[in-house]
């Protein structure tokens, strides 16, 4: 097994565990002693309540939170703090679909069963988790998870350079990528430009009524008028501009726009 136990990047971290399952708080605790040499335990709750109680009598640097606990839920547990001044990785056993929520909202997360590898890979990215405007994310984090249908209209969180802004997804209208950074223009005429790549925006927003239809254009369906066949093929956007369609996304877009198949 690969040893992670050398974090240049990082220094040693304070860290508290919180998780009602007793096994897995104790998985979790020999993983981080066993390969991670930047982390220090401070300590370990298996509620709301104790874990309140931990990181205000310890002040941690991360925390290691659990969403669901028999006296109420992880999002409980922050609802109950002043402030979120720490670093937030969630340990999850939600589906699949409910895990695009924590992606949307730019917090991390480890699904159960834990694996050493995911866990570490999870702890190397600490350094670019943002802290600001935590309050806001979970709250987006929290609305996200509550909706179980794919089609209802979501918030996702830009980071910004000071933080992050909660967008509405039906307002943005298109996404362009350039290497690893992607402009995203909005339907007020108004972009931001966010240092991720544009296939990352596609795997989030793909489920979401979003089609890629060239390697530098993502776009919003709903905000496509027509497809014109000239040029090799172009669509329309209601803003009025024409984009390319590149030959490997045609046929997918067409069926998209006979068939309305999203």
């Amino acid at each position: 097994m690969t040893s992670f136990n050398k974090f240049e990047r990082l220094s040693m971290l304070k860290t508290v565990i919180i998780d009602d399952d007793y096994v897995s708080r104790m998985i979790l605790r020999d993983m981080l002693e066993k390969f991670l040499d930047s982390i220090s335990i401070l300590g370990e709750a298996g509620t709301v309540a104790d874990g309140v109680r931990l990181i205000e009598s310890s002040d941690p640097d991360l925390v290691l939170l659990d969403i669901s606990m028999p006296d109420g839920t992880g999002f409980d547990l922050l609802d109950k703090l002043k402030t979120i001044n720490f670093k937030l990785i969630f340990i999850t056993a939600y589906s699949e679909y409910a895990v695009k929520a924590f992606k949307y909202s730019a917090f991390d997360y480890i699904i159960k069963p834990i694996i050493v590898e995911e866990l570490t890979k999870a702890i190397m990215r600490i350094p670019h988790i943002e802290q600001s405007d935590n309050k806001v994310r979970v709250k987006t984090l929290k609305e996200n998870l509550l909706s179980t249908d794919e089609s209802t209209s979501k918030t996702v969180a830009l980071p910004e350079m000071n933080g992050f802004a909660i967008i509405n997804v039906e307002d943005i209208v298109r996404c362009e990528g350039k290497r690893n950074y992607t402009r995203i223009l909005f339907k007020d005429k108004t972009e931001k430009v966010v240092s991720r790549t544009l296939l990352e925006f596609e795997h989030l927003l793909a489920p979401l009524g979003f089609v890629r239809i060239h390697r530098s254009h993502l776009v919003n369906f709903l905000n496509v008028v027509r497809y014109i066949k000239s040029e090799g093929g172009m669509v329309e956007l209601k803003t009025g501009e024409l984009l390319k369609v590149s030959p490997k996304h045609k046929e997918s877009l067409l069926n998209k726009l006979l068939y309305n198949k999203l």
